[in-house]
This record gives structure tokens, sequence and C-alpha cells, in this order.
């Protein structure tokens, strides 16, 4: 269920692409560090269509780097990943997502049993540093996710990115589990994107290399609060465009990816609705209250803005935002 493989054993082949077939399933790849009783882990591939960081773990290893620490690099979804076409399924059709599994009992799914021993692995290895690498579902830049805003964990986050969103949702992520030491998620920009693989690269060798992350690392961060979690209800469809399509409940902005780049301005159009707003849409702060009237409303047909926000994660993926999330939103001041 979770292969365990000493790079040392390794025998890579030329293509990253080549080297995700050749795997059996879900892997760690443990590569000795010059200080042998220090570990430090980076997860990839929790989802199968985020391939910025498994191509960094491939780069390293190929690069045959020893490490400051000893270093786990784990490999999650690997079946998802190969699921034609290549990378391109968050997770096995008809499966759960596996970054909303960790924390909860295993059950008799193979997703969050693998979710289980992943989680036990890094209880054993006892890393000083966890770094979970994806890519954002949309375009915009990078940033980093954290449930601390501690000086460590900035300075962690700080070797990818120079953005950081603290979060107390909940939603059974790697990042939400308490393995004793700093953590953080990082999202690296579009999975299309060649700046999204050269960060996951640079990061992961500065994050393996540094005999002393707190040197390395700048805790001088943009760092965003209070994110909410704005959702589809059941039964809700939804389409893109540049107008109101006829035939769905919801219709984004053609364009909305554009709106994870910039502050959207209170008043600003984000699509259009053909039902009520609280019908089609919730927005659950840290509390667990559904905000939705607070941060949006329906007007004249048109999904509008009623505060000035920075929105992450918007998609044009529809089967990632009715699965999971059309995007998060954080209040924020004028730019």
């Amino acid at each position: 269920m979770l292969e365990i493989i000493n790079a040392r054993d390794l025998s890579l082949p030329v293509s990253a692409r080549d080297w995700l077939l050749q795997l059996s399933g879900p892997t760690v790849v443990e590569v000795p560090g010059r200080d042998t009783g220090q570990w430090r882990a980076v997860s990839t591939l929790v989802h199968g269509n985020e391939p910025s960081g498994f191509l960094a773990a491939f780069d390293f290893l190929r690069s045959r780097t020893v490490p400051a620490t000893n270093l786990a690099l784990v490999i999650s979804s690997v079946r998802a990943a190969r699921h034609p076409p290549l990378f391109m399924h968050r997770q096995m059709p008809g499966e759960y997502d596996l970054n909303r599994r960790f924390g909860r009992p295993p059950g008799h799914d193979s997703v969050s049993e693998l979710a289980s021993r992943i989680a036990d692995y890094l209880c054993t290895r006892r890393p000083r540093q966890l770094v979970d690498l994806h890519n954002t579902s949309g375009q915009g830049p990078a940033f980093g996710v954290a449930v601390s805003d501690r000086q460590a964990v900035k300075q962690l986050v700080s070797l990818f990115t120079p953005r950081m969103i603290l979060t107390r949702l909940i939603v059974g992520s790697l990042m939400e589990q308490n393995f004793g030491c700093p953590v953080a998620t990082i999202e690296c920009g579009a999975a299309g994107d060649e700046a999204a693989h050269r960060l996951a690269c640079e990061g992961l060798s500065r994050f393996a290399q540094a005999a002393d992350l707190e040197a390395l690392g700048s805790p001088d961060l943009a760092v965003y609060y209070h994110p909410v979690r704005v959702t589809v209800r059941p039964g809700i469809s939804l389409d893109y465009g540049a107008c109101a399509c006829e035939d769905v409940d919801i219709t984004l902005d053609s364009e909305i990816e554009a709106f994870n780049s910039r502050i959207t301005i209170a008043g600003s159009r984000l699509g259009w609705l053909h039902r009520e707003l609280g019908e089609c849409l919730q927005a659950r702060d840290e509390q667990g209250r559904d905000i939705i009237e607070t941060l949006f409303q329906h007007q004249a047909g048109e999904l509008i803005a009623r505060r000035h926000l920075q929105l992450f994660m918007a998609t044009r993926r529809d089967d990632i935002a009715l699965a999971d999330c059309l995007f998060y939103a954080i209040e924020t001041g004028l730019p």
C-alpha cells in the first residue's frame, strides 16, 4: 500500500513520465542525508493532477544531491496521476479526494487507508519540517497555506513564496495534522505552468540542502487571514461564459481565474445566477457559519461582490469547482 525505497537502490529512467509509469503505487523515497539523525519530509502528488512536486522530486533524485538531513519524498496519488490522460485526475473516478481523508479513522476504502498509512509513516520518521507541494486549481500566483503563523512556519513558506494564508478551516488535509513540527502546504501555481515547476524544484532544493533552514528562510511574508471556502450546493449546475448560460444555475465569468491575481473590488461581477444566492452557493467561515450573504449579493441576475475580496484557487475546471470548491475568499482592503 505504501512502498518505501532507499534512494541508493533507485534506478531512475530518463523522464519523470516514465518513472511515474514504473511506480507500483504510492511510494516513499528515502534519501540519506549528511546528518543521518534527522529527517525532513516532502509530500508530492496528493492530487494526481498537480505534478509540480513530483517533477521537483524527480529532478532532485536525478541530481544525486546529498541533502542536509535524511529526506523523505512521499509520492501519493500515483494511480490518479497516470489514469489517462496523464496528470488530469485529482483522484481516481468514484474515489475520495485523498486530501480530505487525513485525520479520519481508516475506513474500508483504499483512500482513507492510504491517508492513515502516510500519516503513520511520517509519525515514525518524526520530521523536523514537512512541506506538502501542490498546484493551484487555476491560473494564479503561488502561495503557502498553514494552520500556524509562528515564525518557523513562515520561514518554511518563504523558501518557496512570499505569500501565505493562515487558515483554521478543517477539510481533512495533510497540512492540518499534528506531526510535532512546522508544516506548510505550498501551492506552486498552475499545473501546466513551467514557472510552477521551477518554483517547486528550486524551493525543494533549498529546503533539502540548507544546513540551517531558519537562517535561510525569511519570515517577511504577506499573510492573509480568515479564508472562507465558497462551495456550490448539491444539485446545482455550473458553466463558464461571457454572459449568463440559459440552461445552468451558475455561470462564472470565463475570466474567473484572473481574479486570483488581483483584488476583487466591492461591486465587481463574478458571474450570473438563475436561482437565489443561498440556493446556489454557501461560504463557510472558520466557525462553520454560512456567510455567503455577507460577501456576495444577487443583483439583477448577477453574482456581485459585496466586500473587497482576494480570491484564491478560482478555476475553470468545473469538475473541481463542483466537487471541491469554487474558490477561497478573504476580505481585504483596497489595493
